[in-house]
């Protein structure tokens, strides 16, 4: 079956619209990679189909084995590509490590590596606008030219940025704004230090901190973390300067074993403006489900 789309609809909807069909076996096909988008296979029932792009169901015996990306992929139209990065896997290459990185793992994908929403696209290329450490996860996003990097870098004060933090112990207050000048060491340790004076040739950096309580016991809370600014390590250090070192960060003051067996922090949403369209554009990354953990086991 192969059809145009007229409106501007989800993947599923126009499914079950179209076929008829209910909402379970069109997310069936979906998972298996029979619904193709333009020409592509596709793995999202909540893609957004565009008017005028062509969907089709491929029959069973033409289905060719296609596998889904290994990673969630956000957003992505022609200029830019949101993706979830997991936990323990570095942004961009660094002196010793410059093949397992997300960066690769995302350029692969858009060059036709793996399945795309639209097709291979031959040299193609990506540009990092932004990093997570390596034992965070969450939101990450990419340009697909230079000059969509430098637009969204222009205005990165500007977009919203928030994560999921769980943490040792309970903040002082349950609702707070942390600043404060940043510096940062020849190991890439970074503290909270004075403020420069007018003629000091320092590099630290004035970084801006907002957190709320969500849950909590005797051991952790759950915070929701919001950034103005987007210093290395920012929220890791604000978070031991209050006492509440991110669990598992033994770098910045956690104490005990991790009960997630990984960092506590993810990036799990960015809010901007887009450069070229100017509709606002909102990527969610889910909170992992071990968050939630130690509210369940700690007594």
């Amino acid at each position: 079956m192969r059809f145009t789309s007229k409106i501007a609809s989800t993947l599923l909807a126009l499914l079950t619209e179209k076929t008829g069909t209910s909402s379970t076996k069109a997310r069936s096909l979906i998972k298996q990679g029979a619904v193709h988008v333009d020409g592509k296979a596709v793995f999202r029932p909540d893609l957004r189909v565009r008017p005028g792009q062509g969907v089709e169901i491929i029959e069973k015996k033409s289905r060719k084995a296609v596998k889904p990306p290994l990673f969630p992929v956000l957003y992505e139209d022609e200029f830019l590509i949101a993706a979830q990065k997991p936990a323990g896997l570095l942004s961009i290459s660094t002196k010793t490590e410059n093949r397992s990185t997300f960066y690769r793992a995302v350029s692969d994908y858009v060059k036709g590596g793996m399945p795309r929403v639209r097709g291979k696209i031959p040299g193609a290329k990506i540009f990092i606008i932004h990093r997570l450490d390596r034992e965070v996860s969450g939101v990450m996003l990419f340009a697909k030219n230079q000059e969509i990097k430098k637009a969204i870098q222009d205005s990165w004060d500007k977009t919203e940025k928030i994560y999921n933090a769980l943490v040792e112990g309970r903040p002082p207050k349950d609702e707070d704004t942390i600043t404060g000048w940043l510096c940062e060491s020849g190991e890439s340790l970074v503290w909270s230090c004075p403020a420069p004076a007018p003629d000091s040739k320092s590099f630290a950096k004035y970084a801006v901190t907002h957190y709320k309580f969500i849950t909590g016991n005797r051991r952790y809370s759950l915070l929701e973390v919001r950034i103005e600014t987007g210093r290395k390590h920012q929220i890791r250090v604000h978070m031991k300067d209050i006492g509440c070192p991110v669990v598992g960060d033994k770098k910045y003051g956690a104490t005990g074993k991790s009960p997630i067996e990984r960092m506590g922090l993810h990036a799990a949403r960015l809010t901007f403006t887009h450069p070229v369209n100017g509709r606002k554009i909102v990527i969610v990354s889910p909170m992992p489900k071990s968050f939630m953990l130690p509210f369940k086991t700690a007594k």
